[in-house]
This record gives structure tokens, sequence and C-alpha cells, in this order.
């Protein structure tokens, strides 16, 4: 989206994933080209070139988000992960004390997609968009729907 003087508006983040990682943005410097973030498998800062990491990121979700998205609740979401249903996603934790018991979960796009996975082969399909919808959600696409006498039917574009 265009601002008034005709310039785009910036991508705001606070978590990603770069290689499969998470990391925590603690510094950005556009003029410099970096970011200061905070690795959270290595437990340590890491500096990467700001234009390498929007070229190479993956966006960070909740459980609340993961939610919303699969159209699940959160608390059903957490089941699956702490019955050992579908693999535990990265957490996140106080950088001032990587020992304290509390944490939070986050979800990379691979991840969500392994999710959808198993809630289908679970057999738990209704209200649940199909794995294109899902990929579009995920990657800011438009999804137009056209109406046909069976219902509403999703229309994509060639990418």
């Amino acid at each position: 989206m265009a601002r008034k003087n005709g310039s785009k508006a910036r991508k705001k983040f606070l978590y990603f994933f770069l290689n499969n990682k998470l990391h925590k943005v603690i510094r950005l410097s556009r003029p410099r080209d970096e970011v200061v973030a905070w690795c959270y498998a290595e437990k340590k800062r890491m500096m990467y070139s700001y234009s390498d990491v929007l070229k190479k990121m993956e966006n960070a979700y909740t459980v609340k988000d993961v939610g919303l998205i699969l159209d699940r609740h959160k608390v059903t979401i957490e089941e699956y992960i702490l019955q050992g249903k579908i693999k535990k996603p990265q957490k996140v934790y106080p950088i001032s004390n990587p020992d304290s018991l509390w944490y939070k979960f986050m979800f990379s796009e691979s991840d969500i997609l392994d999710l959808h996975a198993y809630i289908l082969e679970a057999g738990y399909v209704k209200n649940i968009p199909s794995r294109s919808e899902l990929r579009a959600l995920l990657k800011n696409n438009i999804i137009l729907y056209t109406k046909t006498e069976s219902g509403f039917v999703p229309v994509w574009k060639a990418e």
C-alpha cells in the first residue's frame, strides 16, 4: 500500500525465520543496511544485511495467528503440540533469562503447512482452507472467488 507521498509502506516485523532459525529483531537500520537480531537456536546476537533478510526470511506466526489462519482454537493447536501429534515449533523466551520457564511457540510457514497436512490426514476438514488458499494467505496474495451454481469457487491468478 502506498503512502500519501507515493512511497511504499515499509514491512514491519519483530520475529522472523532465517535459515530455519527463529530470530527477534533487536535493532534495525535501513540506511546502514543492517539488522541486529537475537538467534534463539544459537542463543546469541547475529548481524545480517537488511536487504538479505527481506529477501530470504520467512514470517513467524504465533499460535493465535495460526488458529485464525486455519480456523482452529489456539488450545487445540497447543494440544496437538503437547501430545506430539505435530512437530514442536521453535520457542521464544526472554532474552535476558534463557532459563526462564516462560515461553511462546512461533510457527514458520513450513510448520503451518505441516500442521495443515496433519489436520487433513486426521479428517478434520470442516472449515479448513485448501492448500493453495493457505499458501495465498501466507504470502498475502489476494484470493478471488467466483459464484457458480454449487457455491463460491476460488479463482487463481497465474504467478
